[in-house]
């Protein structure tokens, strides 16, 4: 708890909570993910999402992102052998392709970051989506409304509600309509 309070001092619009994820909200978003052979984690802070990941899906390939350098040490140092990218969401996003669907988990906070990061983001995101068919983008949010205003050839649906978290988040699912 310490060390995502300190960043979120630091930086408040690139983090967006002062706790960790609860091990409910991840099993939550790794569900929601569903079974896949590739994931992309956005956002991972100090991993309780990522562990999830690994535990539950152990022989998919998982790239995770975190841009603070000080949180992708640590995600580095829990979790050896993990491809771990100190980097941008867009700038990662934008150079992965994978040969069947993925989903891509996220725990960014898009209604605190800033507005031209949100949008370079989203933009990566919806492109990543239209590049691998049949990949999704699963995404927590604190507010009971789908986490941002996607475009008109994709659609949100929540997939569950975490109540034992804090505080209590919304898990969303964004595709490709058909």
């Amino acid at each position: 708890m310490t060390t995502l309070l300190l960043h979120l001092l630091k930086t408040p619009g690139l983090t967006g909570a002062f706790t960790p994820s609860s091990r409910y909200l991840a099993s939550a978003m790794v569900r929601a993910a569903g079974e896949v052979n590739h994931v992309v984690e956005l956002g991972a802070g100090t991993g309780p999402v990522t562990k999830a990941l690994r535990s539950r899906l152990p022989n998919a390939s998982l790239v995770v992102v975190e841009i603070q350098p000080c949180l992708a040490q640590r995600l580095r140092t829990d979790f050896g052998g993990l491809d771990v990218r100190q980097n941008s969401a867009h700038e990662v996003l934008d150079d992965l392709v994978f040969p069947a669907p993925a989903a891509v988990v996220s725990s960014l906070p898009f209604r605190s970051l800033p507005l031209a990061l949100r949008e370079l983001t989203v933009g990566s995101i919806e492109r990543f989506l239209r590049r691998v068919p049949g990949s999704k983008l699963v995404q927590f949010t604190y507010l009971p409304r789908a986490p941002f205003e996607a475009s008109p050839d994709f659609r949100w649906q929540r997939a569950d509600w975490v109540w034992r978290n804090a505080p209590p988040a919304g898990v969303w699912v964004l595709q490709r309509s058909s």
